[in-house]
């Protein structure tokens, strides 16, 4: 299936490419989040169109993001947790307690926006937590797992 790309997709294309993508990935993620449309011959004539108005709310997006970024980048979360002797937590940190720890802080973040490369976190200790806001902005953040004291 070829799409037009409404937006700079990581690992896919920039804004206003044609691509070829998988049947599903197109019809069930792209077009419905208004992140591409199907590259028919209308759309084509249409995108150019549009072109202008669509890169200045891709660069609105990208203005967000990075003023996003630069608020997030400031923080340090601290989660405690029950832990053993060894450092090991009893459960693990995932992308649901990082989303509800950035709430506390009175920032809104999404599951989808956080980036656990190695996975949940199941240890005790300092780590940095990615969030991948926009294609193109990444911030990262300081994350403190301390032992829940009880």
């Amino acid at each position: 299936m070829q799409v037009i790309l409404l937006e700079n997709i990581r690992n896919l294309g920039k804004f206003g490419s044609k691509v070829t993508v998988a049947n599903g990935y197109g019809r069930n993620f792209l077009i419905p989040n208004g992140k591409a449309v199907p590259a028919t011959k209308e759309n084509l004539a249409s995108f150019e169109s549009k072109r202008a108005d669509l890169e200045k709310a891709a660069r609105d997006r990208l203005s967000n993001a990075q003023e996003r970024a630069a608020e997030i980048s400031n923080i340090q979360l601290k989660i405690s947790m029950l832990a053993g002797d060894e450092g090991k937590l009893y459960g693990s940190i995932g992308t649901i307690e990082l989303v509800k720890a950035f709430k506390e802080k009175g920032i809104d973040v999404t599951r989808q926006e956080i980036r656990l490369p190695n996975g949940s976190i199941r240890e005790l200790g300092e780590y940095e937590v990615e969030l991948q806001l926009h294609a193109e902005v990444v911030a990262r953040v300081k994350l403190n797992v301390l032992p829940e004291m009880g």
